[in-house]
């Protein structure tokens, strides 16, 4: 590939991994329930949203908990609420596909 002319691209298009997980930085690995997201993350949200008991999760450090690779097994409460901050959702899962076929 060619990227050095007039109008080229920066970087491969299909190479969605070059863009970090919105929820905790990690390499992503694709569009997932609405977000870019790492597989990590991606799973934290199936099975959250997949809960039959519909579970609440609580934050012990009052919903102020930093989100990292390093700590987002650390509180389920804060990653799930970042899930939802940076557009993911239940409905999301097949929006690219929806959108990119018109």
């Amino acid at each position: 590939m060619n990227f050095t002319g007039p109008g080229a691209a920066v970087c491969p298009a299909n190479d969605i991994s070059i863009i970090p997980c919105r929820v905790c930085g990690a390499q992503s690995s694709g569009f997932h329930f609405g977000a870019i997201t790492c597989e990590g993350c991606k799973g934290f949200f199936r099975r959250t949203i997949s809960e039959r008991d519909n579970q609440r999760y609580t934050c012990r450090n009052g919903g102020a908990c930093l989100i990292t690779l390093a700590t987002r097994n650390n509180c389920k409460s804060c990653r799930y609420r970042k899930c939802l901050s940076v557009g993911m959702s239940k409905d999301g899962k097949y929006k690219l596909t929806v959108r990119t076929l018109y």
